[in-house]
C-alpha cells in the first residue's frame, strides 16, 4: 500500500506536468474564416442611401466575402492574443428607371489586433469568445455613364479609414488536436456568423 501510495504521488504530477507541457507546444494558432453580414455592409447600405434619394436604384449586386485570416500567440490554454486580417468586397450597378447611369466598386480591408479566450477546453472541442478592434480602408470607386451613349462620362475614387470591430460572444471548435473546424456568433467586420479551419501548433 505504501508502494502505491508513493506512486500515485510521484507519478500525478509527473502526468499533470505532461499535460502542461503538450499545452504549452500548442502556444501558435492560425485560422481562416469566412462570414455573413459583416459591418461593411452597413457601411455599403449608408454609401447607398443619398443616390437613391435622386431615384437611382442599385442592382447587379456581387459580394465576396468577409474573408478572414488571423493569427494568436497562447501566453496560457486559457488566454491568446494576435491579430485578424479581414478583406470584403462589393460591386454593383446604378440605374435610373431603366437606364444604367453608373458603376460601383468597393473593397473593404480591415486590420485589427484581437484577443482569444479559451473558456472550455476538452480534448476535441471547445468553446471560446473573442474580441478585435481596429480599423477598415474603404475604397470605393465609382464610374459614371451618359444615359444617352452608356459611355463612361466619370470616374472618381474615395478611400477612407474608419472604425471597425468583431466581437464573437460564442465560438464552438471540434477536430483533432492540431487541426480543428469551427463556427462563431456575434456581430462584427467578420460577420455575424462565420465559419472556418484553424491549425494549431
Amino acid at each position: 500500500m505504501a508502494v502505491l501510495a508513493i506512486s500515485a504521488i510521484v507519478c500525478g504530477p509527473a502526468k499533470a506536468q505532461n499535460t502542461t507541457s503538450n499545452d504549452e507546444m500548442l502556444r501558435h494558432e492560425i485560422g481562416i474564416s469566412y462570414g455573413t453580414v459583416p459591418n461593411s455592409a452597413w457601411i455599403d447600405l449608408l454609401t447607398d442611401i443619398i443616390p437613391a434619394m435622386f431615384g437611382e436604384t442599385h442592382k447587379n449586386k456581387h459580394y465576396v466575402g468577409p474573408i478572414g485570416l488571423e493569427y494568436y500567440y497562447h501566453f496560457t490554454p486559457l488566454i491568446g492574443v494576435g491579430g485578424t486580417v479581414v478583406f470584403a468586397t462589393n460591386n454593383n450597378d446604378g440605374f435610373y428607371k431603366e437606364d444604367l447611369i453608373s458603376h460601383y466598386n468597393k473593397s473593404y480591408f480591415t486590420v485589427m489586433p484581437s484577443a482569444k479566450f479559451n473558456w472550455l477546453r476538452k480534448e476535441k472541442w471547445g468553446l471560446y469568445s473573442k474580441v478585435a478592434i481596429g480599423g477598415t480602408l474603404a475604397t470605393i470607386s465609382f464610374q459614371d455613364y451618359d444615359i444617352d451613349d452608356q459611355k463612361s462620362d466619370e470616374k472618381a475614387t474615395t478611400k477612407d479609414l474608419v472604425f471597425n470591430f468583431q466581437a464573437s460572444l460564442l465560438g464552438v471548435e471540434a477536430g483533432g488536436r492540431n487541426v480543428r473546424g469551427f463556427a462563431e456568433f456575434g456581430i462584427g467586420e467578420q460577420g455575424i456568423i462565420l465559419g472556418g479551419v484553424r491549425y494549431k501548433f
